[in-house]
């Protein structure tokens, strides 16, 4: 078969919206479609809520986060006999209805090669048995199309709170993400021995050549959506993405600029922190909120008084609703403690969409484009996350030209930090003096902001362009449908 001519279906809960996975869905697309030439057309998703695109299905039954979901991860490790025989039926039923769906979706749209999202992790625990049961059904009829790639963004042996499966949800296991699969992206070369170690417990004796031949580490990628390569020796301006008109009004609706003037400050006045992500606990905002308190009391010793903000721009209710509460309750507690603080902490979730749009008369904004808003007034992003997969909002502020403090995670440390990027860290999830410093001068002399943001823009293109996501995936499509193992 042409590789071009492939029809390729992707599955996720979420399509187009502002989780990483949404984002990396999205960058796949574009760079198949550039690099490999596939029509747009060919690309068919299915999920549980999508924005407006062509080819989009949805059912409910996708939604991590309906009540049948709530009530297998409320149950995951619960050994109580009579919540078992629940769950049991719960899973059953709800995966026989997810896998009709798909099978349909399959039939109706002449895929080829099915991509599915994170079928690895609890949370997706009805998509990844649904898709199990039906891959299974076909193998076993000796069909052997669709393909089915899965790419490994988590799993429940990456998280302690899963390391104690009660026996129903042990016996579901096996399609997580399913011994079925015809390949596997993998985001960071940790998860390999992970994901040897699980399809190792079903023994499969062609372990080695599969992982050989039929796996591959596909980072997260950033392209750099403005024209930056002529600012290398500005100096007296601040490198940033050129704003437009729409944007201009972000600071009003999002509520800063009216808290600013019941302080006695304007715009001008004052440092923005951006933390670019969701608000779950290991993103360990409350250190963003430790920094902001700190440079507030910086500026002031300078007798450059500065009012602080932190904007968070991603959403809430993911993995424990109570951190929003949390990290409210952890800032008004500093403010306590410093009584005469000029330090604000604001959500954007409200107005903050993965696209723009204007309903009735509210304006929302594009997730994408906040870091860029930030870097053009001289801001600093924060992620001290303690976990992630690799790091897609830290490479999306980096691609705007922003520069970004961070603490050192664990898959940092062994493949990015290599690259070369110029990151002030921490590695313990504590502010120190020195970061705290680092912070100061990036704020306050631009030629040396210039200078970093510049370098990282550099190592950003050269290290972590979207064009490595066709690299990787090419040989491996190549060898699901071209090689037998």
């Amino acid at each position: 078969m042409k590789l071009n001519e492939i029809r390729i279906g992707i599955i996720h809960s979420l399509i187009g919206k502002n989780d990483g996975v949404s984002i990396v869905i999205d960058q796949t697309v574009k760079a198949m479609s550039k690099h490999l030439k596939i029509n747009i057309g060919n690309f068919f998703f299915l999920a549980a809520h999508s924005s407006p695109r062509f080819n989009a299905q949805t059912d409910e039954v996708f939604w991590h986060k309906s009540e049948e979901h709530k009530f297998i991860l409320r149950n995951f490790n619960n050994q109580n006999e009579d919540e078992m025989n629940c769950l049991d039926e719960l899973i059953h039923e709800s995966a026989l209805y997810a896998k009709n769906v798909i099978k349909k979706w399959v039939d109706d749209n002449y895929i080829d090669l099915i991509i599915a999202h994170n079928t690895s992790h609890p949370y997706n625990f009805i998509t990844a048995v649904g898709l199990g049961y039906y891959i299974e059904e076909l193998r076993n009829q000796g069909i052997i199309w669709p393909k089915l790639m899965v790419w490994w963004h988590d799993s429940y042996f990456e998280r302690s709170i899963f390391s104690n499966p009660n026996k129903v949800i042990q016996k579901y296991l096996k399609y997580l993400p399913g011994t079925f699969v015809d390949s596997i992206a993998f985001i960071n070369n940790q998860q390999i021995a992970l994901g040897k170690k699980v399809f190792g417990q079903y023994n499969n004796n062609k372990l080695d050549r599969f992982f050989e031949h039929r796996t591959t580490v596909v980072p997260n990628t950033s392209d750099i959506p403005w024209n930056w390569e002529h600012a290398e020796n500005i100096t007296s301006e601040i490198i940033s993405p050129p704003q437009d008109s729409y944007n201009n009004s972000f600071f009003k609706d999002i509520g800063l600029e009216s808290q600013l003037e019941s302080k006695g400050f304007t715009l001008n006045d004052t440092v923005i922190l951006l933390q670019h992500t969701r608000v779950v606990p290991r993103k360990k905002i409350e250190l963003a909120i430790d920094l902001a308190f700190e440079l507030e009391k910086k500026f002031k010793l300078d007798k450059n008084k500065k009012c602080v903000a932190i904007i968070v721009s991603g959403h809430s209710g993911d993995e424990q609703n109570k951190y929003l509460q949390d990290l409210n309750d952890y800032y008004e507690e500093a403010c306590k403690n410093n009584p005469d603080c000029n330090v604000l902490l604001i959500f954007g979730e409200n107005i903050i969409l993965s696209h723009r749009d204007i309903i009735v008369d509210k304006k929302f904004y594009n997730f994408a484009e906040i870091p860029s808003i930030i870097a053009a007034h001289g801001g600093l992003g924060t992620y001290f996350s303690e976990v992630e997969g690799f790091g897609n909002n830290l490479l999306e502020m980096i691609s705007m030209g922003l520069p970004v403090v961070i603490n050192k995670y664990e898959v940092y440390k062994e493949e990015i930090e290599k690259i070369g990027f110029a990151l002030p860290a921490i590695d313990n999830s504590k502010i120190t003096q020195e970061l705290v410093d680092s912070a100061y001068e990036l704020l306050t002399d631009i030629a040396y902001r210039n200078k970093i943001v510049y370098h990282n823009l550099r190592t950003l293109k050269e290290n972590l362009d979207h064009k490595i996501i066709v690299d990787k995936l090419k040989p491996l499509i190549l060898n699901m449908f071209m090689r037998t193992l």
